[in-house]
């Protein structure tokens, strides 16, 4: 019964992500054939710097490698036996596998195990990042929005209503989370009415200790939820590299604008647009947001990249999503081999 149920959710997560890696695939190469089809492709060659294209490329393996420095140092905060190089598979491995769909959590929740984490330290340790991510992620969207609607006066779209209901859906995410390390009592008796109403309704939790026993998980989760939150020096680091993290990849398109030969926008404002464009992409749920991510890129950067949006984008996917599985599997790859070798 279990196998069958394992299959049927491989298979679900087959499909999802071979389906979303086709739209996205499909969308690029369209884009790479409208960019040679309606520009001079060697003017436009004459005219990059390629420095500045290569600080676009830089820009994820910095990120990840941040990611992964976030891992090691929260576990050795935590007092956990880290080893460095199963921080960078949780990272860049494990972000391999988010950009292929559903498979990415349960995968890098593993390698942070792998990496030297007990079981309730990795699901706490991951949830205060992602609290961290939200926050940092709210905090850049806001100045976003601030920029758009104050600084630049712009007017109230559905794009950037989009943006601010997803914000708004963020700062909720943050509540429930950091409420649960402040106070987690209410929290967990929910948590009991649901596990309680499942052993009446379902065989799993039905047999004898299984309510207690995830109740057992539940408080220890909490309990070091809150001592993560009461070292003060180690959530100031999170965050901070947190902002280094999300700015670092938010910085892409500043450097692909500069790497196309363009000008006369600011580092900033780029970066903050670039924000806009990842919150409102996130809306996809498909592998690498194909679809949301070009749509939003286009809306949020076409006034900026002027005529060069096109082939902006096409750059802009291949650093931020194809780059990606391009280190993920390359570092799984030597990774493996190595293991291989000392076996």
């Amino acid at each position: 019964m279990f196998d069958t149920k394992a299959n049927k959710k491989a298979l679900f997560n087959r499909i999802f992500s071979i389906a979303g890696l086709t739209v996205g695939g499909a969308i690029l190469a369209a884009l790479v054939v409208h960019v040679f089809r309606t520009m001079d492709v060697r003017a436009l060659l004459r005219q990059t710097r390629p420095l500045w294209l290569v600080g676009a490329a830089l820009c994820v393996p910095v990120s990840e490698s941040i990611d992964a420095l976030i891992f090691y140092g929260m576990g050795k905060g935590a007092g956990c036996p880290m080893r460095l190089a199963g921080c960078f598979d949780a990272a860049y491995i494990g972000e391999f596998y988010y950009k292929l769909g559903p498979a990415g959590m349960p995968v890098q929740l593993k390698l942070m195990y792998d990496a030297g984490l007990s079981a309730t330290y990795t699901a706490s340790i991951y949830t205060w990042k992602l609290v961290a991510n939200t926050v940092v992620y709210t905090v850049y969207a806001l100045a976003a929005l601030a920029y758009k609607l104050v600084f630049h006066g712009e007017s109230i779209g559905p794009a950037v209503i989009g943006a601010a209901f997803l914000i708004v859906l963020y700062v909720a995410l943050c509540t429930l989370a950091v409420f649960t390390a402040i106070r987690p009592a209410p929290i967990q008796r929910l948590i009991r009415r649901i596990l309680e109403w499942l052993s009446r309704h379902t065989k799993v939790m039905a047999k004898p200790g299984r309510v207690e026993a995830g109740m057992g998980k539940v408080d220890e989760f909490c309990r070091q939820l809150a001592d993560l939150r009461g070292n003060k020096r180690l959530l100031a680091g999170l965050f901070a590299a947190m902002f280094l993290e999300l700015g670092a990849l938010f910085a892409v398109p500043y450097f692909l604008f500069h790497g196309l030969g363009l000008g006369g926008h600011s580092f900033v404002e780029l970066l903050l647009v670039q924000c806009l464009v990842m919150v409102i992409s996130r809306i996809v749920l498909l592998p690498g947001n194909a679809g949301g991510a070009e749509g939003s890129f286009y809306l949020f950067m076409s006034p900026i990249f002027g005529e060069h949006v096109a082939v902006g984008m096409v750059l802009w996917r291949f650093a931020a999503f194809l780059e990606v599985m391009l280190l993920g599997g390359v570092w799984s790859v030597v990774r493996f081999a190595k293991r291989s070798a000392r076996g």
